[in-house]
């Protein structure tokens, strides 16, 4: 009987001794924050987007493959009143202070993109994907008509980027009861890489003044950094959106083929000047 007992009491002790290693995560938390005292983050401005930008038949679906080519105009952008928020750790802190930050602002000369539209009635939907040169993801909604549409689209994307910073972090160890220690450090780094999510979404309209032809404007939020962590600590400021506005012409031929001309302008609450470039696009409808 004593025996069993043991043994009984043995076998609890291995599964609670397995459950409180499974546990501890959740009861051992990290935190704290990073303050950028200098920064250079680069950024891959997206191509503008316009929709289907053509008068697509009622109850129809249509497939567009889009190539454009892009006269780059990469720039340094100095981004003015970014500051740090506080950092609040468990034995230091740090007060809110100002960020020296700019923008690597990059065009991808060749970009490439698919996209699916179907249409019932007046309202249109799509979906699509692309690379410029890395992938994103895109949805679209909005309506079509013969002499006009509009509409708003949205996309998530994944890029390769590099960046440069130094900058002060608390790194707080500690659990749910509310104990825990910290540490501070500094990190100093010159042309880091990473692997970071982008988002954009925007409005554009189309207008068709004659049966081929069609003048586009879009304006679109980017954000290059779409979380504000670095190196897995909280940014104590927020990464500014990149936004665009595209003024365009297109002409579509033969059914199936369209091309586009226009400008794209990238501006910012936060930029030091205005950043423009040309931007042309073939496309194939099928």
């Amino acid at each position: 009987m004593k025996n069993e007992f043991i043994f009984e009491l043995m076998k609890f002790s291995k599964i609670f001794n397995s459950l409180c290693f499974l546990l501890m995560p959740f009861f051992f938390v990290g935190c704290g924050g990073v303050q950028v005292h200098r920064g250079r983050f680069e950024a891959m401005a997206p191509d503008a987007y316009v929709g289907p930008a053509f008068a697509v038949k009622n109850d129809s679906n249509v497939r567009k493959v889009n190539v454009s080519l892009r006269i780059p105009n990469n720039k340094h952008v100095h981004l003015n009143g970014i500051e740090n928020d506080a950092v609040e750790g468990y034995e230091y802190s740090f007060g809110p202070s100002e960020a020296d930050v700019y923008y690597d602002l990059k065009m991808f000369p060749v970009s490439a993109s698919f996209d699916y539209f179907t249409k019932k009635r007046f309202m249109l939907g799509g979906i699509g994907f692309g690379f410029n040169p890395y992938p994103y993801f895109r949805l679209t909604g909005g309506v079509n008509s013969s002499y006009f549409e509009m509409g708003a689209f949205s996309s998530l994307g994944l890029a390769i980027v590099s960046y440069s910073v130094y900058a002060s972090y608390i790194d707080d160890q500690g659990n749910l009861a509310g104990a825990g220690t910290s540490t501070k450090g500094v990190i100093d780094c010159d042309g880091c890489i990473d692997v970071r999510f982008n988002g954009n979404f925007g409005l554009y309209v189309n207008v068709f003044p004659f049966r081929n032809f069609t003048l586009s404007y879009s304006l679109s939020a980017f954000k290059p950094w779409l979380f504000n962590d670095l190196e897995g600590y909280p940014l104590a400021f927020a990464f500014p959106f990149i936004f665009s506005h595209y003024f365009g012409v297109g002409y579509t031929f033969a059914r199936h083929y369209q091309f586009s001309l226009g400008a794209n302008i990238h501006w910012g609450n936060n930029f030091s000047e205005k950043v423009w470039n040309l931007e042309s696009k073939f496309s194939f409808l099928f």
